[in-house]
């Protein structure tokens, strides 16, 4: 009886151990999230909607000479024909702030229009935009003029929202500096948990840089290698096609009329004033965001590791700077100028509108006090404004009939939230008014 009682035991034992086996295969068989990225690298994070493809063709109105396109040799101003409508392909922790601020303020100064989801900083990124349901939301005289929004680059869709004769351009960062600024603005460290137990995550990313990378979550998986690309449309399945790459670096330099540089950002600047024949006064801006020399702390063998792995970001980016380099060569004498007299206009600006910078808080923000003699100049608390602040309000304005009261009051918490740590930004009672309805003549008011 003993020996029966004996076996039944090892037999219970061994049913065990078979069912810990069985359900250890069954678990392996289940996809997870890193064999979902290796079997859909270009899959879309939480909250990105699929887009439908349409019958739309395009067919311009006015066909523009190459001359619309081209960056002046010499200055032209009063002789040129200024224009309003513009798409910056917005790539991440590359300075985009700070420039993005510039085409607001233009934006808001003239009256235009932007391209934008209601209250957003990006249009479904990093999926396709949707241009459909931005055509069903366009502003009532039917015209969109700026589109300066987070989105991955496609030409037609831009081509289907914007005016015939938009110009084109963006902006790159030296992949080393662009790569350090993501890892630690986005927090990768916390992000993936492999990386969260080492003092260098750096050195343990690069030892296997594939497998951990695909651990990350999927708002910021994209993010990790070759994003300004990835931004400008190349799939991430042809990485490592050398002639899709060259294939895609061409059709970027066809698509865009000027590409800048964050590293020769005045002189980027002074270029898009001849090209869009603005003033140079409407150029100004300050840092947004503290781009940090992440870099001093890393080690040679790494820095050496994160260019490799980024190279098609550094092939984009060597491309760019030398075209950009030689555009510079080409100007006139009076090119030099403008460059040292937007670096003087910066100094002033900065010097008249505030007495000091604070810590930096959000990763990288940047926070300001203003000076006594300008606590109510517009101009400088637009210039200190952040861009998530700077779309709740063109977007509260844009689309009012569109915005809950339920968003109102999120913009106004906001606000009043973030202004604690930047004093020198827009404050809520400063752009409340636009929710207000349009005044009626009273001459009119009985008219209909």
């Amino acid at each position: 009886m003993s020996l029966l009682r004996k076996m039944k035991k090892e037999w219970q034992s061994i049913a065990v151990v078979f069912a810990l086996f069985a359900c250890y295969y069954v678990i392996r068989s289940l996809p997870s999230a890193s064999r979902k990225r290796q079997l859909q690298p270009a899959s879309s994070p939480e909250g990105v909607s699929p887009v439908k493809p349409d019958k739309w063709v395009y067919n311009p109105k006015k066909i523009y000479p190459p001359e619309w396109y081209q960056v002046p040799t010499t200055r032209q101003d009063g002789t040129c024909v200024r224009k309003h409508n513009l798409y910056f392909l917005r790539t991440h922790q590359t300075g985009t702030s700070s420039v993005t601020n510039i085409f607001y303020r233009y934006g808001q100064e003239h009256n235009l229009n932007f391209v934008m989801y209601p209250l957003k900083l990006n249009i479904n990124y990093p999926g396709k935009m949707n241009a459909h349901y931005l055509e069903s939301v366009r502003p009532v005289n039917g015209e969109y003029n700026i589109l300066c929004q987070y989105i991955r680059h496609d030409k037609m869709d831009v081509l289907r929202l914007l005016p015939d004769g938009v110009i084109f351009t963006t902006l790159l960062r030296h992949p080393l500096d662009q790569f350090l600024s993501v890892f630690n603005n986005f927090d990768i460290k916390s992000a993936i948990p492999n990386l969260q137990v080492y003092h260098n995550p750096y050195r343990e990313f690069f030892r296997n840089p594939d497998r951990i990378a695909k651990l990350s979550p999927d708002s910021i998986y994209h993010m990790l290698q070759n994003s300004m690309s990835f931004d400008l449309g190349l799939n991430p399945i042809k990485f490592k096609d050398n002639d899709v790459v060259d294939e895609f670096i061409a059709k970027v330099d066809q698509d865009f009329h000027l590409v800048m540089i964050l590293e020769m950002l005045d002189e980027s600047l002074v270029l898009l004033k001849r090209l869009m024949c603005w003033d140079l006064k409407q150029l100004i801006y300050v840092k947004l965001s503290m781009n940090n020399e992440y870099k001093t702390s890393v080690d040679e063998d790494i820095q050496q590791k994160i260019l490799e792995w980024n190279a098609i970001d550094l092939r984009l980016y060597n491309h760019f700077k030398a075209k950009l380099e030689i555009l510079v060569a080409a100007q006139d004498e009076s090119f030099h100028a403008e460059v040292a007299a937007l670096k003087s206009l910066n100094t002033a600006f900065w010097k008249e509108c505030y007495t000091n910078a604070l810590p930096v808080f959000n990763g990288n923000k940047i926070g300001f006090i203003l000076s006594e003699d300008h606590k109510s100049n517009t101009t400088c608390k637009l210039l200190a404004t952040d861009d998530v602040t700077q779309t709740h309000i063109i977007g509260m304005k844009q689309f009012k009939a569109l915005i809950p009261p339920s968003d109102v009051l999120m913009v106004r918490n906001h606000m009043q939230n973030l202004k604690k740590r930047n004093p020198a930004m827009l404050e809520w009672n400063d752009v409340k008014d636009v929710l207000q309805p349009a005044k009626q003549d009273p001459d009119t008011a009985n008219e209909f």
